[in-house]
C-alpha cells in the first residue's frame, strides 16, 4: 500500500502491473485515450486500484489533468480514499482535473458528494466513420487563401506552438522531441504565425485524440477543416484511429465533429475542476 498524500491510502500499480486493469477498459475503448497513453508510458500518470490481487475498481490520472474512474464502486474504503484524493487540491498538480465516469455505479456515488470547485457536466463521445471520411474528402480538394500556409510537425513550429500558442502542451508532452516522436499535429500559419492547429494531446491504444484551435479572427474560413483533414489522413496512414470528444454544449465542436465524419456514440457525466 502506498500513501497518496493527506492520509489517503491507495494501491498504485507499477508499470509492470498496469496490464492488470485491461479487463476494466473493454467497455470504454476510445472514450478515454489518455488512459491508454498512460498505460503505454507515452505520457505520465498514475494507476490507483482497490486491490492488486482482485482489481474491481481503478482511478487513473494523467499528467494533463484528465482522470477516469473504472470498474465498480462497491469498495467503501477505496471510494472514500478516492473522494479524499479528489477533494485535496494538493493532488492536482496543474490546478485542474476532468474526471470521466462511465458506469452508473460511479455516477450514483459521486452524486452523493460535493467536490469543491468541480462542476458536473456532460461529455459527448464519438466514433470515427472512415468510410464517410474517405468518400467526403477523396482527392482532398480543400484549398486555402493565398496568405495561409500548411505546415507539418517539426521542431521549430512545435517549439513555437508550446511556448507561444498553447502552453498546455508543455504539460502533456514533456519535451518537443517527445511530442514529435509520439504526437501528431498540423498547422496553418499566416506571416509565420500560427492561426489554426489540429494536434494530439493524447495518443494510445491505437487512437489519437483530436484537439483543434483556430484564432477567433480566422474562423469561418475553412482552416479548422483543413488541418483536421490533414491530421486524420496522417492518422490513417499511421494505422491510428482519430478520436473526438467534447463538452455536450460545445456547439462549434459538435458541428466540426460531424464535418470531419465522426458519429456520436453517447453522452456521459464528467466532473470539471478548476482551482
Amino acid at each position: 500500500m502506498i500513501s497518496a498524500k493527506e492520509g489517503v491510502v491507495l494501491e498504485i500499480l507499477t508499470w509492470q502491473e498496469v496490464h492488470l486493469i485491461l479487463p476494466l477498459l473493454i467497455e470504454i475503448k476510445n472514450k478515454a485515450v489518455f488512459v491508454y497513453s498512460v498505460l503505454e508510458q507515452k505520457q505520465q500518470g498514475t494507476v490507483y486500484v482497490n486491490n492488486k490481487q482482485n482489481i474491481t475498481s481503478a482511478l487513473i490520472t494523467s499528467c494533463g489533468g484528465f482522470y477516469c474512474l473504472l470498474g465498480t464502486a462497491s469498495n467503501p474504503k477505496f471510494n472514500d480514499d478516492v473522494i479524499r484524493f479528489l477533494i485535496n487540491k494538493k493532488n492536482h498538480k496543474i490546478d485542474f482535473y476532468a474526471l470521466a465516469l462511465f458506469s452508473e455505479d460511479w455516477i450514483d456515488l459521486l452524486d452523493n458528494y460535493e467536490l469543491p470547485n468541480a462542476k458536473k457536466i456532460k461529455r459527448t463521445y464519438f466514433s470515427f466513420n472512415k468510410m464517410k471520411f474517405t468518400e467526403r474528402y477523396q482527392g482532398d480538394t480543400l484549398t486555402l487563401g493565398k496568405h495561409f500556409k500548411l505546415v507539418g510537425l517539426n521542431p521549430s513550429i512545435a517549439t513555437k506552438y508550446i511556448k507561444d500558442f498553447y502552453s498546455y502542451y508543455s504539460i502533456v508532452w514533456d519535451s518537443v522531441p517527445h511530442f514529435i516522436a509520439n504526437g501528431i499535429a498540423h498547422f496553418i500559419t499566416r506571416d509565420s504565425e500560427i492561426v489554426s492547429v489540429c494536434s494530439s494531446p493524447y495518443v494510445g491504444g491505437g487512437y489519437a485524440e483530436i484537439d483543434i484551435i483556430t484564432l477567433e479572427e480566422h474562423k469561418m474560413q475553412g482552416l479548422a477543416t483543413a488541418v483536421g483533414v490533414r491530421y486524420i489522413q496522417e492518422c490513417i496512414n499511421k494505422g491510428l484511429v482519430p478520436n473526438w470528444c467534447c463538452h455536450a454544449d460545445n456547439i462549434e465542436s459538435l458541428h466540426m465533429a460531424n464535418k470531419l465524419c465522426f458519429d456520436k456514440i453517447e453522452e456521459q457525466p464528467m466532473y470539471w475542476y478548476n482551482a
